[in-house]
């Protein structure tokens, strides 16, 4: 009130003597003069009322509590010096405690410079004790026996705040705050006074824009008004303190409007001397704010006065004034923020200043006006960087070492500069290098302040400290970006929200976490959309364009972000609160899908002819899968290694997937794919990354479990055989031809050595077959003998076994051997099994492929000899053909009769022997149903004479074996 009075008073002045003509300075003097008097006075009769009140409390206690009921009403729920007494003084005997009590009131009523008073004993027996000589603390004694009297009414007694609204935990945290503001003192009051703001703010503009009612008297009513309740309020605090504040605080931005309203609506009043009245009732709400402990005070204010423009205003005017207007108030909550750590304050001012700023530039703003704007711009970043410094400081210096107290308020901290980046790039849209000044400016503003920060405080402010580092280094990340392109919006989003995750995780805020999390999301949308609306490609060389490195960093900061939240303890709150492994595998994930996409998106980019599109993204994968693995134990982050061994995984599927689709002939072919558009090397890339991979996990003990390397060591194992089959079966296309002897069996001689090798004794002890043996045996060793069976039936079934330039020979051509090669390698894996063989299912698949290609073999050699079809064009159809296949069916027969009689083992001879005969049974069948009615006579003839005899000849060397552990038959008649 000491400078709210002549504020008022200088104000009424300029009214009246604008009204009467009186314009002189002295009639302003006067009134400036006349309003420092009243407050005096006002001032001076609040201390006299307080003094009385007090003495009427100690007269009510020394009479044991028996005073008027009048009294009791108007009486304070405690007194000063009642509650500064001590418990012994409180149980003193009455005389003392009375003559103890009277030198108090004494000193209290006393002025301060009169001479001590000498005070008389009030009982004479005491007399003999001088005062001077009474202990400061008397005696303990025996507890008074007084008459109980009843508590005086709950609304005689001040209603105080709450006690928690003025705490640190509540004034520290937004959301206490407001939880305080709407649950302390008269929620009720608190939202009229906001209504009664914005209806004032309505009536001056109204009033402006109709003219019923003369200037003066408007404004003399509206500041009267607002007098009116900063009086009444300010006579209420001390009984009803919630009540009183709230009226202050509407009085107030009552006054702030009318001021406002003189100087822009109607342009009645100088722009100096409507500054310095504001400058003066700035004061004024400050010093009343603080010294009162108010923050309600303060938010109603100062949010009346940011409110004013917006209610009161035209949108006519110049933007300086309205700037200067916001810079005042701002320097005053820098004021107060040096004293009281409110954060609603803080943030009250930062969103209006902010939303104002923002929406005035969206609407107003041009490039001729940066130099009168960009002041403002540095001025209000600064002062906002202060206030968060201070926030800090003020907390390490004044509160307990509580977990539920923040040590930096993160929206300021983080938002500042990022609201400041913005608004700077919106006034230099157009001028990209200025941008990227602007960003190394901040970055080194924030490295040095960190600095500063860490020798002034030390330790207690490393959290604001690593956020300052953060920010420092985040704008220093931005710089080279800006200067190639002006896409910066969604990295900075991305910085920052992973910036305030990690503030909120230190500090266990939820909300503040799911903010972080959202401007990511945010940030993420914000770059794709971008990205999608480009025309073409970015420009710049291939990797080094603003374009990859804004998406860089955007993908920095989620991963970022991923590692904080895996870091957090499983049990802890915020780990439960954000499902940790789900958000953090789900960060993770959109990091390195956004990483590959648009690794992608810059391949598409290049200019060239040799990689196709689905091989440049298998190799794109392969060095992310190395990238991440590399991380994965610097770091020690599970997850990371995961994630390369799925990118190692894409990669070799999309590698598989082109290579059988060129095998099929579907998209191009195998020689195109492997020879000329890089094939070849996309699959040495591959498996070279994934060896790497998976020898460095198996040998780290902190890997990632077994079970997923094994399932992409069975991926990366099929890979090679694949390609490693592919290749030579190219080279036989490019340089020999399809369907010949040479084609067939490059397709399958590589990778079945390569899979005897996996066999071999010395590969046993080392990697991968010492780690993996059972695992590789059972998904790529036993399926591969599968391949070959396939690979048996599609080679025997259409390959003509011509071996160009050399003449074709049965069993000596390339197609034949490759067969006694899969013979070896059934045999070999047969051997590796527990049992010493393969299971019977095995056997009899083996025995009837090698009876198909016993009859291939005949058909190809007759083919090549005789000049009779293959079986795709019509074999079955020559009687050379049916004629020779039923020798070679009585000769097999005659063979495995034999074998069965002589050498067999018990188990198995009389099974083998009845197979033989079954297959003679099938040649009778065929030489009387097929032979007799399609041959001609010389070939039918020569087919049941061989036939016949080879049946003789069978009849006396293989005749039926005993059973398994019977006696042995004797050859005879």
């Amino acid at each position: 009130m000491r400078v709210l009075g002549p504020v008022l008073g200088l104000f009424m002045a300029w009214i009246l003597g604008d009204w009467f003509g009186w314009r002189e300075g002295g009639f302003l003097a006067l009134g400036a003069v006349m309003g420092g008097v009243a407050a005096h006075l006002h001032r001076r009769v609040s201390q006299l009322q307080g003094q009385l009140a007090q003495v009427q409390q100690q007269l009510v206690t020394l009479v044991g509590g028996t005073a008027p009921a009048a009294t009791a009403a108007a009486r304070p729920a405690t007194s000063p010096s009642a509650a500064g007494m001590s418990p012994a003084a409180r149980a003193a005997p009455p005389a003392a405690l009375a003559e103890a009590t009277v030198r108090q009131f004494a000193a209290v009523l006393a002025p301060p410079d009169a001479q001590p008073t000498p005070v008389v004993s009030l009982n004479d027996e005491d007399r003999a004790a001088p005062l001077s000589e009474l202990p400061e603390t008397p005696p303990a004694a025996a507890p008074l026996k007084t008459t109980a009297h009843t508590p005086p009414p709950a609304s005689a007694r001040p209603a105080d705040l709450e006690p928690d609204e003025r705490s640190l935990a509540v004034t520290s945290s937004l959301g206490a705050s407001v939880l305080a503001w709407f649950r302390g003192g008269n929620t009720i009051v608190r939202v009229g006074v906001l209504v009664l703001l914005v209806g004032v703010g309505l009536l001056l503009r109204y009033a402006a824009e109709h003219a019923v009612i003369p200037l003066p008297w408007r404004l003399a009513g509206s500041a009267l008004g607002g007098l009116g309740l900063t009086a009444l309020g300010l006579r209420l605090t001390p009984q009803r303190r919630g009540y009183g504040l709230s009226l202050q605080g509407a009085g107030v931005g009552i006054a702030y409007m009318s001021l406002f309203a003189a100087f822009r609506l109607y342009g009645l009043m100088p722009a100096g001397l409507s500054f310095g009245l504001m400058a003066l009732l700035c004061a004024a709400i400050t010093a009343l704010a603080l010294k009162q402990d108010a923050l309600p005070l303060a938010a109603l204010g100062f949010g009346g006065a940011f409110l004013a423009p917006v209610l009161v205003s035209t949108g006519q005017g110049s933007h300086v004034a309205l700037l200067s207007y916001y810079l005042l108030l701002n320097v005053s909550i820098a004021v107060i923020a040096r004293r009281k750590p409110w954060t609603l304050l803080h943030l009250e001012g930062f969103a209006f200043t902010l939303g104002i700023a923002s929406a005035w530039g969206f609407s107003a703003y041009r490039p001729e006006l940066f130099a009168s704007t960009e002041p403002f711009l540095i001025a209000h970043f600064l002062l906002y960087l202060y206030i968060g410094v201070q926030y800090t400081l003020h907390m390490i210096e004044r509160s307990p070492p509580r977990q539920d107290l923040a040590l930096v308020d993160g929206s300021l901290v983080f938002g500042t500069p990022i609201a400041a980046f913005g608004l700077q790039a919106a006034l230099l849209r157009q001028q990209p290098l200025a941008l990227a000044f602007s960003a190394a400016v901040l970055s080194g503003l924030y490295l040095v302040l960190g600095r500063a920060l860490l020798r002034r405080a030390g330790s207690r402010v490393l959290l604001l400290v690593e956020s300052t580092l953060a920010l420092g280094l985040a704008f220093l990340a931005l710089v080279t970006p800006l200067a190639l392109d002006a896409r910066w919006t969604s990295a900075a989003w991305a910085l920052q929200g992973a910036g305030v995750l990690w503030i909120a995780l230190r500090q266990q805020r939820r909300w503040a976490a799911a903010m972080g999390l959202l401007l990511q999301a945010l940030a993420c949308l914000a770059y794709w959309s971008h990205q999608a609306g480009l025309p073409g490609a970015p420009g710049g060389w291939l990797f080094l364009n603003s374009a990859w490195l804004g998406l860089g960093l955007l993908v920095l900061a989620l991963m970022f972000s991923s590692h904080t939240l895996q870091r957090q303890p499983r049990d802890s709150a915020m780990a439960q609160a954000f499902a940790e492994p789900v958000m953090s595998w789900m960060l993770l994930a959109g990091a390195l899908l956004q990483l590959w996409a648009g690794g992608m998106a810059e391949l598409g980019q290049w200019d060239q002819a040799r990689y196709r599109e689905a091989l440049l993204a298998a190799g794109w994968s392969a060095l992310l899968a190395v990238a991440g693995e590399g991380l994965r134990r610097r770091l020690r982050w599970p997850a990371l290694g995961l994630a390369a061994q799925g990118l190692a995984g894409l990669g070799l599927l999309l590698g598989i997937g082109a290579l059988l689709l060129a095998l099929t002939r579907i998209v191009g072919s195998a020689e195109t794919l492997l020879l000329r558009q890089g094939g070849l090397d996309i699959a040495l890339l591959g498996l070279l990354a994934t060896g790497w991979l998976l020898r460095r996990q198996d040998l780290d003990a902190q890997a990632p479990p077994p079970a997923s390397r094994q399932l992409l060591l069975t991926l990366g194992s099929w890979h090679l055989l694949l390609h490693a089959g592919a290749l030579p079966y190219a080279l036989a296309v490019a340089y020999i031809g399809r369907h010949e002897a040479w084609t067939p069996a490059a397709l399958m001689l590589l990778p079945t050595l390569i899979a005897l090798a996996l066999m071999s004794p010395r590969l046993a002890p080392r990697w991968p077959v010492r780690h993996h043996r059972d695992w590789l045996r059972q998904t790529v060793l036993r399926p591969w003998l599968a391949v070959l069976a396939g690979w048996s039936l599609l080679a025997n079934g259409v390959g003509n076994g011509r071996m160009d330039p050399l003449p074709s020979l049965p069993l000596l051509n390339p197609l034949d051997l490759a067969h006694g090669l899969a013979l070896l390698y059934a045999l070999r894996l047969g051997r590796g099994e527990p049992e010493g063989r393969l299971g019977s299912a095995w056997l009899r698949g083996g025995v009837a492929l090698a009876f198909f290609w016993l009859n291939s073999l005949l058909v190809r050699t007759l083919h090549q000899w005789a000049g009779t079809p293959l079986w795709l064009d019509g074999a079955l159809g020559s009687s050379l053909v049916q004629t020779g296949l039923s020798l070679l069916w009585t000769l097999s027969a005659l063979a495995t009769m034999g074998w069965a009689t002589r050498r067999a083992p018990a188990r198995l001879a009389r099974g083998a022997w009845m197979v033989g005969a079954g297959l003679l049974g099938v040649v009778v069948l065929k030489l009387f149903l097929l032979d007799l009615a399609m041959l001609n006579s010389l070939m039918r003839i020569a087919s049941f004479l061989v036939v016949g005899l080879l049946m003789l000849v069978i009849g006396y060397v293989a005749p039926l074996p005993p059973a398994a552990g019977g006696v042995d038959a004797k050859a005879g008649a």
